[in-house]
């Protein structure tokens, strides 16, 4: 295997390695932080990194950081509360985000491309009570998921202060966005 390409005066950029995945990714990305000691953080986006549906793939010993879609008809209630034993399993730092009336497409550019990414658009009824409600509107999810993703990475890669401490609170201001850490 070749050594890390990266610009000589920058020798930094190849020792600052994240892995992230939104669904299926997100165990891909799991599994990735479980076999290359060089993956220092990892972010699942919409679904569990362990689960009995994958039982080769487990928590890794590093930073992890969890996205609850709240509304997530794919992977479902059961899904998600999967995600939050991953949360309270996990054996570093760990952040989960929980996002208000999120479903599973809502933390992509793909929500609504097609029928079958439908999950997050429009108007639906809530898993949790059958209450009916409008999903997240893709541009705030999107917003959300990458102010999220970026202060996840630059807390943990680059121990930047001021993005563990944007991690702390929810954004935007209006409980859309329920944060949680545990060390």
């Amino acid at each position: 295997m070749e050594p890390p390409r990266g610009r000589p005066d920058r020798p930094h950029l190849r020792t600052r390695i994240g892995s992230l995945g939104h669904s299926f990714g997100a165990v891909t990305a799991g599994k990735l932080a479980a076999i290359d000691d060089r993956i220092q953080a990892t972010f699942a986006l919409a679904a569990p990194i362990d689960s009995p549906l994958f039982p080769n793939v487990s928590l890794a010993p590093i930073p992890l950081a969890f996205l609850v879609a709240r509304e997530d008809n794919s992977i479902s209630e059961f899904g998600n509360e999967f995600i939050r034993d991953n949360f309270d399993a996990a054996p570093k730092a760990s952040w989960k985000l929980e996002v208000a009336d999120a479903g599973h497409w809502s933390v992509s550019d793909l929500v609504g491309l097609v029928d079958n990414f439908d999950a997050g658009c429009g108007m639906d009824m809530r898993q949790t009570d059958g209450e009916a409600f409008t999903y997240l509107g893709p541009t705030t999810g999107r917003s959300i998921t990458a102010a999220y993703v970026t202060a996840f990475f630059r807390a943990t890669l680059d121990d930047d202060p001021g993005a563990r401490a944007y991690l702390a609170r929810g954004f935007p201001d209006d409980e859309t966005v329920t944060a949680v850490h545990h060390d």
